[in-house]
């Protein structure tokens, strides 16, 4: 019996690998309707959404771009003004200091001259007080000696 159903096999031939028939043909079609259906509904409308969500995130990327410039293009300004207003600062302060040092300069000369006249006047004052004191003792002195002469003399002197 072994040998009858060896000779059996090898008469048979074996079968194919693929069996090609008519669901072959059904599978295509139902392979081609779901294809156009999942494209229609589903594939189109996930790649538009994808080319639409690119096109969004390029385009804020641009409206990120242009911001930045526009904040750099703004601090560069602000940063020009600062300076200038701190230059004008500066040139204020010294043309406020130059002038402090003018006016400091006149009030000293005034007090300079000031000083002199009081200093003067004072002068004159001990000048003809001195005078004064030296005319009254000189005739004091005169009538002293006078006196000290008699007295020690013991007689009038002319």
């Amino acid at each position: 019996m072994f040998a009858l159903t060896l000779l059996a096999a090898a008469e048979e031939a074996p079968p194919p690998l693929i069996d090609l028939d008519w669901t072959v043909a059904i599978q295509f079609g139902l392979f081609l309707i779901m294809f156009f259906v999942l494209n229609q509904f589903l594939f189109q409308p996930y790649l538009k959404m994808r080319e639409e969500r690119g096109k969004s995130i390029e385009g804020a990327k641009q409206d990120a771009k242009k911001m930045d410039e526009q904040a750099r293009a703004t601090i560069a300004d602000y940063d020009a003004k600062m300076s200038r207003a701190k230059q004008r600062g500066a040139e204020e302060r010294a043309l406020k200091r130059s002038e402090a040092a003018a006016r400091e300069g006149q009030l000293l000369v005034a007090a300079r001259e000031e000083a002199q006249k009081a200093m003067q006047a004072a002068r004159m004052r001990v000048s003809i007080q001195t005078q004064q004191a030296r005319t009254k003792l000189e005739a004091e002195s005169d009538a002293l000696a006078r006196m000290m002469a008699q007295k020690i003399l013991g007689r009038e002197v002319a």
